[in-house]
């Protein structure tokens, strides 16, 4: 009995030196990008809350390389509840200054300015008062407001800081643009198919004058573009039942992803492609839409591929007699480039 007990302790003994080993070495970070499969992962290594954290990297279906989980997070996500994967809220224009902490103090009085220049470099405040309040963080923002500045130094009263430059050369905050790109590459149409994207998004919920609501059953993540709308911001909606992009005021506290840029020189093929953005998303009556080149038409089917008879004039559709449901929206640029994006009629 000794004996065997003996070679029972050694096999216990080496099957949880090999289980360490194992765990030790799935940690070990060696600081390359993903290879260029979708799905291939990497990781990187960074200063986030004056600490050095290792995160995930993803190479996602659009062919861009993402972090594999949220700013401020412990894990990537395993499941819609995984506590560990939500990670911090920021609001729209503000960095890592701890105001984006879950447990931050919310605060009813907005800075002096109400914009990136009177945070005084850092406030750890979440200035949130109530629906369409003028203490509401940064709300008399404007379209041409930027969230891309380098570091804190660089912020001025209409440029806040990149949380994503923190994560190193090339890293930054993804556009509208790209995240519905990366909907409809990674074909993500409500939560469960977030999770089990490349990406691995996750509900975290969000965060206002209220304090922090859906948490595992809602996904809320910023885009860098600002919002035709006075006070807002672009982001992403992930629920149950839809996923989408759509504003939203720019004191909501919402989950941050980083993208990052290719490194290498661009080749005669890599030249910058022309975006659109068509707002607001679910729409009522009327459909705006925004291109950086001039558009020559546009066209909207249903989901089953029929044209919608719709009359394009000034920038906008109106879709107040449309049926609710789901449309694409193809726009033709005069510089023949084609971009198609998904609205909800309700």
């Amino acid at each position: 009995m000794n004996k065997l007990f003996c070679i029972f302790c050694r096999l216990s003994v080496a099957g949880f030196l090999l289980s360490f080993m194992q765990n030790v070495k799935s940690q070990t970070c060696n600081l390359s990008d993903p290879g260029n499969t979708s799905g291939d992962v990497g990781c990187v290594s960074f200063n986030y809350r004056a600490q050095t954290v290792t995160y995930a990297t993803v190479r996602g279906a659009d062919g861009k390389i993402w972090l594999q989980q949220n700013l401020g997070s412990t894990k990537v996500a395993s499941s819609l509840t995984d506590t560990d994967a939500y990670g911090d809220l920021f609001q729209w224009g503000r960095w890592d200054d701890g105001h984006q902490l879950r447990n931050s103090v919310i605060k009813a009085t907005s800075p002096v300015p109400n914009n990136p220049s009177g945070l005084s470099g850092g406030d750890t405040g979440f200035y949130s008062a109530g629906y369409n309040s003028s203490s509401n963080w940064w709300s008399g923002g404007v379209i041409s407001d930027e969230w891309s500045a380098e570091n804190v130094s660089a912020v001025t009263a209409t440029i806040g800081a990149d949380p994503c430059k923190a994560v190193g050369q090339n890293w930054r905050l993804p556009t509208v643009e790209e995240l519905d790109a990366a909907l409809v590459a990674e074909n993500i149409s409500e939560f469960n198919s977030a999770l089990s994207s490349h990406l691995k998004l996750v509900p975290a919920g969000m965060k206002d004058y209220s304090g922090i609501y859906s948490p595992g059953s809602r996904l809320y993540l910023w885009s860098s573009s600002s919002s035709p709308y006075t006070g807002s911001g672009q982001h992403l909606y992930i629920s149950q039942y839809s996923a989408l992009t759509n504003s939203a005021g720019r004191d909501g506290g919402m989950s941050v992803r980083c993208i990052k840029d290719p490194s290498s020189m661009l080749g005669t093929s890599d030249f910058k492609k022309s975006t659109a953005s068509v707002y607001p998303n679910p729409a009522h009556d009327m459909v705006y839409i925004k291109a950086d080149s001039a558009i020559q038409n546009v066209q909207i089917t249903d989901m089953t591929g029929r044209k919608i008879e719709a009359h394009y004039s000034d920038n906008r559709i109106n879709v107040q007699d449309f049926p609710d449901g789901a449309y694409i929206v193809e726009i033709t640029l005069k510089n023949g480039e084609k971009i198609s994006k998904k609205i909800i009629k309700k």
